[in-house]
């Protein structure tokens, strides 16, 4: 045999049928890991982004009139709360907790120098928080249970 037939050659039916037959055996179980690999990495960047902390959000010590004046507040609904706030801008986010195909979410918002935040959650509790001015502030309603702290990443 010389080099020329070597090179004209053609391979044997066999094997290309093994090599497609694996190739197509290792994309049936490579996509569906990278699939699941992307989903767990989302839902872990979110817990990690959103799990603020920092000293607990004070009471309201004024009156909402006493800090809005004549301002009417922002208001939005969100993971079954009502929120109002007086300055700033808000962002909220539903991150998912609990086991991976879990459909559980606890509800963060941010907000940027909101200096009074009214929180009505869906069972009719109304909960009034001054984190003060040009403070961030994270409210979150995780299990039903509400939690303001000062603090976020959340720039206007």
């Amino acid at each position: 045999m010389t080099f020329s037939t070597e090179i004209g050659r053609k391979p044997r039916p066999d094997a290309t049928a093994r090599f497609t037959r694996g190739t197509v055996i290792f994309l049936a179980a490579a996509i569906p890991l990278v699939a699941a690999f992307a989903f767990w990495n989302h839902k872990h960047q979110m817990l990690v982004a959103w799990d603020i902390r920092g000293p607990a959000c004070p009471l309201a010590r004024h009156a909402w009139s006493e800090i809005a004046l004549h301002r009417q507040p922002h208001t939005f609904k969100y993971g079954g709360a009502d929120f109002a706030h007086v300055f700033g801008a808000a962002r909220c986010a539903s991150v998912p907790h609990g086991h991976a195909l879990s459909r559980e979410a606890d509800y963060v918002c941010q907000f940027t120098r909101p200096a009074m935040i009214a929180v009505t959650t869906a069972d009719g509790r109304k909960v009034l928080f001054e984190p003060g001015y040009e403070r961030q502030a994270t409210v979150a309603l995780r299990g039903g249970a509400l939690s303001c702290v000062v603090g976020g990443w959340l720039q206007d």
